[in-house]
């Protein structure tokens, strides 16, 4: 045993407590370490684990970005429109006439300019492609389809009726010569705001009496090119709008015209009004299944001009259908249009649209004034025919 020495009992005690602070901060490392290192490696394993998955959805939302971008309805085309005729354009300020007109005069355009408001509560003006709805105008549009099937040997427009709707009520004395001159007799079917299908619609126009013995008088109703739509859908057997589009609109370059609802998936849709004392007011629209083929189509002035000359040019009918097409029958009512002194054309309303094309008969001059103010104006066709004076009297 060894000697016990109180010196030796003191330097162990100052020793002993440095050793076990330097053992515990030696243990605190490693453990810290250690706990650092299983961190790591767990979010490594997680990251690679992940990594598919995450990189499979980044691609699907990439596609549904890329299939389906969305829209910025603030950006819209650019509009130029064109006025080389100050008269014409200080005529047409003088009236308030609100709404785009175009002039044309030897190929050339002298005026496509839009006037006042497209929605009057938007402030939002009318321009050079402001769509407007055309009413009764649509009707030359359907004749042209009918005189095509002509050409095509697929009708006769002397044929009777009963041979397309063999039930038609005096199907058997009524010629489709009768339904495109208004002289068939067959009165006006009411337009509701409720939709119809065609043939429902066809069987309420059966529903009415006839004004007068096929052929002996003129009475304009839209129910005759209601009948005539009908027809054109059951040769062709394909919907009027898509036999119209490839055959007059495509052909003609229209861009900016088309049927029904579509209207307002144009960039400038026009919202029609009526003046009522010093208030614009809003009158409720048919449903345009009520007006098919009769009202149903909307345009610009310039797609309007389009057609015309495709139309007078024989882009669309020869020149045999042509003369048909042009040649009243009563009332100095051609074939969709009238046949005035100098010129052809065709008028349109619809609650809150005014509607007015024209051209010369020898295809140099051509006028369009589409408004979205139904009595904006007192005549379309007074002003029309001002503004033939003015193109005859200056060029």
């Amino acid at each position: 045993m060894a000697e016990f020495r109180p010196d030796e009992l003191n330097t162990r005690s100052k020793v002993w407590p440095k050793r076990k602070l330097k053992r515990s901060i030696k243990r605190f490392l490693l453990l810290f370490i250690s706990a650092a290192m299983i961190t790591f490696i767990t979010n490594i394993t997680h990251h690679f684990l992940q990594a598919p998955k995450t990189a499979k959805i980044n691609k699907i939302v990439h596609r549904v970005l890329k299939k389906d971008p969305p829209r910025d309805k603030a950006v819209v085309p650019k509009v130029v429109d064109v006025n080389n005729d100050s008269a014409v354009d200080e005529y047409l300020k003088s009236l308030n006439f609100n709404g785009t007109a175009l002039v044309v005069k030897d190929n050339k355009v002298v005026l496509n300019k839009g006037y006042g408001l497209a929605d009057f509560e938007n402030k939002l003006p009318n321009n050079s492609e402001t769509v407007f709805y055309i009413g009764s105008i649509t009707k030359v549009f359907i004749s042209t389809a009918i005189m095509q099937l002509q050409e095509q040997g697929k009708l006769n427009i002397n044929d009777f009726l009963s041979e397309y709707i063999p039930d038609f009520p005096n199907g058997n004395q009524i010629k489709l010569y009768h339904l495109l001159t208004h002289t068939s007799g067959i009165p006006e079917h009411s337009e509701t705001v409720q939709k119809i299908s065609h043939e429902d619609l066809i069987k309420k126009i059966e529903k009415g009496k006839l004004k007068f013995q096929p052929g002996t008088n003129w009475y304009y109703s839209d129910s005759n090119y209601s009948i005539l739509a009908y027809i054109v859908e059951k040769i062709t057997k394909e919907p009027l709008e898509s036999y119209v589009n490839g055959h007059i609109f495509t052909k003609a370059g229209m861009k900016h015209t088309g049927f029904g609802d579509s209207y307002y998936d144009q960039p400038f849709p026009s919202k029609g009004y009526k003046q009522k004392e010093n208030e614009m007011i809003s009158p409720a629209l048919p449903d345009m299944s009520e007006l098919f083929g009769c009202g149903d189509i909307y345009t610009t002035p310039y797609d309007m001009y389009l057609f015309d000359k495709a139309l007078y040019s024989g882009k669309l009918l020869t020149q045999e259908s042509l003369k048909q097409f042009f040649t009243p029958f009563k009332h100095n009512y051609g074939l969709g249009l009238y046949r005035d002194p100098g010129s052809y054309s065709d008028h349109g309303v619809l609650p809150g649209w005014n509607a007015l094309n024209s051209f010369s008969k020898n295809g140099n001059e051509f006028v369009v004034l589409l408004s979205n103010v139904q009595n904006g104006v007192k005549s379309l066709g007074v002003v029309n025919n001002q503004i033939y004076g003015m193109l005859r009297n200056k060029f």
